[in-house]
């Protein structure tokens, strides 16, 4: 079967050390989009904007933005990854919520982890390797949405509020009977601006996001449970095993079966 389509990772590095004195200063920023994760004090500068950063702080910084990293008196040490987003890929990197070009401070060093994980297949001749590392880098940006607060300052309305609240819920509960009609009703609004305001805050329709939720769910479940495929699929949602099998081979390009062959250790 054809590998599918995905994020491509051009360079990545993890726990590169360098001289407390590093200095590097790139004016032209880098094609591509690029993941740092500080692992030690740093000063970076984004453009105009200046941070002076902690360990496990995370930069995701777009293509050809303006970037200079320095050590800040200290050895300075990075994980770092370099890789392309695609067209495919949008609705995904939009529906996260990610910050861009800002530090984001982590709350554990899952993200460095998989970094790792990266590192070693990156290097490695494995077979498609170039889908597993898409699966490592979308967990990667998945875990880092989870810390892309808002600022205190920033305003929201009620709508804002309570969009936050169905969003956790759906990925809490993917096995819900969701639909449009129920989630508008908790707004008081019509389905159809419901649906407006959902894609306009997230970049993906939410019925789209619920089938998301689910995918990613089954994902946790095959890797991480000894539950056969079938129940599975009812825990998430679906009441035919058929119309699961083929959803999932529709987001991983694999069916649950292989899936859970390929990536569980």
């Amino acid at each position: 079967m054809k590998g599918c389509e995905g994020m491509v990772i051009y360079q990545l590095g993890w726990h590169w050390k360098h001289k407390a004195d590093l200095c590097i200063e790139r004016p032209n920023g880098h094609f591509g989009t690029q993941l740092i994760l500080v692992q030690s004090k740093g000063r970076l500068l984004m453009g105009e904007n200046e941070f002076h950063v902690e360990k496990n702080t995370v930069f995701i910084v777009q293509s050809c933005v303006p970037h200079c990293i320095y050590g800040d008196g200290e050895e300075y040490c990075d994980d770092w990854i370099r890789f392309s987003i695609e067209k495919e890929d949008v609705d995904f990197i939009d529906s996260l919520g990610l910050r861009f070009n800002v530090p984001v401070k982590l709350g554990d060093d899952s993200i460095s982890e998989l970094v790792h994980a990266c590192d070693e297949i990156f290097h490695s001749e494995i077979p498609k390797k170039n889908d597993t590392l898409d699966h490592l880098l979308r967990a990667i940006l998945l875990h880092t949405s989870r810390y892309c607060c808002p600022e205190p300052n920033e305003k929201h309305n009620y709508y804002d509020i309570e969009l936050e609240k169905i969003r956790r819920d759906i990925y809490g509960s993917p096995a819900r009977e969701w639909n449009v009609i129920d989630m508008a009703e908790k707004l008081n609004i019509s389905p159809s601006h419901f649906q407006r305001l959902y894609k306009s805050r997230y970049g993906i329709s939410c019925m789209k996001d619920v089938w998301t939720s689910r995918m990613e769910y089954a994902k946790q479940l095959l890797l991480n449970t000894d539950l056969s495929a079938k129940e599975i699929s009812y825990m998430c949602g679906y009441q035919n095993y058929e119309h699961f099998s083929r959803s999932f081979v529709k987001y991983a390009c694999v069916s649950p079966v292989r899936y859970r062959s390929k990536f569980k250790e």
